[in-house]
């Protein structure tokens, strides 16, 4: 699932940090994509998701924002996102689903072949 206008909202956050050149590691994350050969909107949705990431953990543990933590994280792109957001996409599509197995009701035969309803003999 997507969300296009939050997708949006964090792709601009990146454009305003590279225009504004604030924090320097976000220019330094899209040129070093750039050079692996990444598109620059796949570059950008790389930084956007390590920049979601940043946030979510600032609300989740009441912390201020810690710009050496997010150069950090930009600086092990793209495995670090590779790793993170694209594994976890191929772990969901190889779940199988549960199929639950048709069940015994209480006034069937029972299973174990003595000829009485289940609910009389081993149920």
């Amino acid at each position: 699932m997507v969300n296009y206008r939050l997708k949006a909202q964090m792709l601009e956050v990146v454009d305003n940090q590279l225009r504004d050149n604030d924090p320097k590691c976000t220019k330094k994350a899209l040129n070093r994509l750039f050079d692996l050969g990444y598109a620059e909107n796949e570059s950008k949705e790389m930084i956007a998701a390590v920049l979601g990431e940043e946030m979510f953990d600032m609300m989740k543990n009441e912390e201020v924002y810690n710009e050496k933590r997010y150069c950090k994280k930009l600086g092990k792109l793209p495995e670090y996102y590779l790793r993170k957001y694209i594994d976890a996409e191929s772990d969901e599509e190889m779940q199988v689903p549960v199929v639950n197995e048709q069940k015994i009701g209480r006034n069937d035969p029972c299973p174990c072949g003595s000829g009485k309803k289940y609910k009389k003999c081993c149920g």
